[in-house]
């Protein structure tokens, strides 16, 4: 390593912090898109699983005449103490969609499965229980996980891409920063070289930054000087 260039040094040490960097703001870039995504998709449940216990308390009133069989994009399920379908959309068939575990835990408490498959579809549902023509049941809702995978693999797709592109970008960048801030150490290595024995009163040539290159010229100056 130590016969590599500074300047490589210095351009693969801001790649590799760039890198880091990039890394570090795509996770939170996609985190912060799951978390935005899943907390709609949470409310949007709730909102619907208070809709539909609403309608299971009207003895008159049964979710296959429902407006959700209008909406393509969610379902809902009631089953009973038993697990036994009670009422459902129509776009669902004669299956129940929670488990017996499930069951159980719905019954306490609202219970969230965050991923199921429905006839080869990935979706994610609300469980709640509500007291209603005097039984115990279980409000199911869910809604298709499509929109926000998708969502996710573009942005995911989009990280992948661009995160290289921009690496590749500031490595460039960062390579030629290190080779302009080196640029004044090689002037004065090749003046040094110019200088022999009879030429003792040239100088090596100071860049007026007043930086740690410059000061380093004065020093060597000052040792010629005394020779």
């Amino acid at each position: 390593m130590s016969r590599v260039p500074i300047r490589l040094r210095l351009t693969a040490t801001f790649a590799l912090a760039m890198a880091v960097v990039l890394a570090a703001v795509g996770f939170l870039l996609y985190h912060h898109l799951a978390v935005s995504l899943d907390r709609t998709l949470a409310q949007s449940l709730r909102a619907r699983t208070g809709d539909i216990s609403a309608l299971v308390q009207q003895a008159d009133t049964g979710l296959r005449d429902s407006q959700l069989n209008a909406d393509s994009t969610g379902f809902a399920q009631v089953l009973d103490a038993r697990g036994r379908i009670f009422d459902q959309t129509q776009t669902l068939d004669h299956k129940p969609l929670l488990t017996p575990e499930q069951l159980r835990l719905a019954q306490r408490a609202p219970l969230t499965v965050g991923r199921t498959y429905q006839v080869d579809e990935s979706v994610r549902l609300l469980a709640s229980p509500v007291f209603a023509q005097g039984q115990h049941l279980a409000v199911v809702v869910g809604t298709p996980l499509e929109s926000r995978d998708n969502a996710l693999a573009t942005l995911r797709g989009e990280l992948l891409v661009g995160g290289p592109a921009a690496l590749l970008l500031a490595s460039v960048i960062g390579y030629l920063i290190a080779a302009a801030a080196l640029r004044p150490v090689e002037r004065m290595r090749l003046r040094a070289a110019a200088i022999s024995a009879n030429r003792l009163s040239e100088r090596l040539p100071i860049a007026p930054a007043g930086d740690e290159i410059a000061r380093l010229g004065e020093t060597l100056n000052r040792m010629l000087g005394r020779r």
